[in-house]
């Protein structure tokens, strides 16, 4: 292990253990807390558990069109012959909570399209999930329908106030509800108060709370206000894995929402509370916010068409950096190999580069992704990867991190239509603020200081992410949808999934297991430790190699679905990283 790699380390674990003790001396009890923080205590989750209805006595959630003169298609195996007629005859979810999954599929059975059940999951995750995504956050989406309908890029990620000045807890104005409600008033089918409704009854009834949750809770209890979060700290102790977590909080603020849309959270009771807890932000802030639709990213890697979110979040760089690598030979490297190896990693460096420089909001600044993206420009920038050594550059934005935020959704309906999604509050728990149950994001941090750069911070403007929802496309048609958490790591998460896929042929399932790295500065961080001469052949390159794994989805945690037109099914994966999984079947089988 180099000087330079110990320091880190030593650094690293000193902050945490001054964190562990700062967190240690915290008082526990709710009103000790607060009146050291001079704060006002919410409500007591005891005398608020008995409001809450019996989940015994609930109705099944049927699902209502849109239209009320439309009709939803009833898909079960008796009325199939009626149904109108399926074009892929499966229907598919992953993600990364299995009740987002069961909810996904029980939309899609119902009738639901694509979008519908996205909607739905994504509002799931927000309860089952609190850590990764919600209403305090916000995301981007990826459409594709299978026939000549261009493909549909939504960026509802947080923005900057209209005083162009962050709040100091870098909150920034949430996307995720008017995201939401943008792309099913354009792409629904069936009522958005259905949809919400599943997400709603999760937060009232409550679910099995898993080992992961608590895990969540507890690495992050240091910069929680746990005396404002009894149901995730009961008597200032984590939750614990089995326990039923109920939220009405958050159901009464999603029950607003159901009954008053998006202007309830953007001007009504829950916009009023979002201003009065966060310093920096005002209620015309939150009614200035606009989803955007944007340029998706297009281009072409080992024989397939790929589609990404458009800017500022990373899938241009994915892009950018599998077309680099085809150029440089991928597709002829052992994928374990140092060969291999260098090349992604250098042409992560290209791709990074051009992203520092040329991705940020356009609807602020000039963004010119046809250029970015065409592949005479990936060719040149593989041409200047030298076989031992590193190209010459200076891209570094900001140091490396441990954080892993955010959730990934694929969803494909019996039509084949496929949504990619990526959610997120910046970290995990986003800043950790709580309002109304829901926790606000973080993601002001993620603009750049430097004025002159394109990712500096301006009115109602969106800092760059590194977010990557993507699409694959083969003579037309998706045939894949993937995304990852994983921070600044997600661009060479999902580029090295799509390569061994791709470019190597393994089934999907073996390429989301396979071991990953991320470069960093000098360093290359490894999953797992590469046998000795392919490390020996790595640093004779120049590279600092060393395993790194400090949390389990580090390296990300794919959510991916493959689609067979011909064979009419749809695979996925499940990346034991995180506790992801998916389901597929038949659109008339029973589950």
């Amino acid at each position: 292990m180099t000087n330079r790699w110990l320091n880190y380390v030593l650094t690293v674990v000193v902050g945490l253990g001054l964190l562990s003790v700062a967190a240690y001396n915290q008082p526990r009890d709710r009103e000790e807390r607060a009146a050291l923080l001079d704060q006002e205590l919410t409500e007591d989750h005891r005398e608020a558990e008995a409001a809450l209805p019996d989940p015994g006595e609930r109705d099944t959630i049927q699902l209502r069109p849109r239209d009320p003169e439309a009709e939803v298609p009833d898909i079960s195996p008796d009325e199939a012959e009626t149904a109108p007629p399926a074009r892929l005859d499966s229907i598919g979810v992953s993600a990364s909570h299995p009740l987002a999954v069961e909810v996904g599929m029980e939309v899609l059975a119902g009738g639901g399209n694509a979008v519908d059940a996205a909607v739905a999951v994504a509002y799931t995750l927000g309860v089952v999930e609190p850590f990764g995504s919600g209403i305090g956050g916000g995301g981007a989406l990826l459409l594709v329908e299978p026939d000549d309908t261009p493909p549909r890029s939504y960026d509802y990620r947080e923005v900057a106030p209209l005083s162009g000045e962050p709040p100091a807890s870098d909150i920034g104005v949430p996307g995720f509800v008017a995201g939401m409600a943008h792309v099913h008033e354009e792409h629904g089918s069936v009522d958005l108060e259905d949809l919400i409704e599943f997400a709603v009854r999760l937060a009232e009834d409550g679910f099995e709370v898993d080992p992961y949750l608590t895990e969540r809770l507890e690495e992050a209890d240091f910069r929680m206000p746990i005396h404002l979060l009894p149901r995730f700290y009961p008597d200032g102790v984590t939750v614990q894995p089995g326990t039923t977590l109920r939220q009405p909080q958050y159901a009464e603020a999603l029950r607003l929402i159901q009954s008053e849309g998006p202007e309830a959270f953007y001007g009504g009771e829950v916009g009023q509370r979002i201003v009065d807890a966060v310093d920096g932000l005002e209620l015309d802030d939150l009614r200035a916010y606009e989803v955007l639709e944007v340029e998706p990213s297009v281009g072409r890697f080992a024989g397939y068409e790929l589609l990404g979110g458009g800017a500022p979040v990373a899938s241009p760089a994915v892009v950018q950096l599998l077309q680099i690598a085809e150029a440089r030979g991928i597709a002829d490297l052992d994928p374990d190999s140092a060969d291999a190896i260098h090349v992604l990693t250098q042409a992560w460096r290209q791709a990074n580069a051009q992203r520092v420089d040329r991705l940020g909001d356009p609807s602020v600044e000039d963004v010119d992704l046809e250029t970015l993206l065409d592949p005479e420009v990936s060719e040149a920038y593989a041409a200047a990867i030298p076989d031992d050594g590193f190209a010459p550059l200076d891209a570094d934005d900001g140091p490396t991190d441990l954080e892993t935020d955010t959730t990934h959704v694929v969803v494909v309906d019996r039509d084949g239509t496929m949504v990619s999604m990526t959610n997120t509050l910046s970290n995990f728990f986003g800043s950790g603020l709580p309002v109304s149950g829901f926790f606000m994001n973080d993601q002001l941090k993620n603009f750049a200081p430097d004025p002159d750069s394109i990712n500096h911070v301006a009115p109602l403007k969106r800092p760059r992410s590194f977010i990557a929802p993507m699409v694959v496309l083969d003579d037309g048609q998706p045939v894949l949808g993937i995304g990852s958490p994983g921070g600044r790591r997600i661009p060479n998460v999902v580029a090295q999934v799509l390569t061994r896929w791709a470019a190597h042929g393994q089934p999907i399932d073996e390429a989301a297991l396979a071991p990953r790295f991320h470069f960093e500065g000098d360093t290359l961080e490894m999953e797992e430790q590469p046998d000795s001469a392919v490390e020996e052949d790595l640093v004779r390159r120049g590279y600092e190699v060393t395993e790194f794994v400090p949390t389990s989805e580090y390296y990300g945690a794919v959510q991916v679905l493959v689609v067979d037109w011909q064979e009419g099914s749809i695979q996925g994966a499940e990346d034991v990283r995180r506790q992801g999984t998916w389901q597929a079947r038949g659109w008339d089988e029973e589950s």
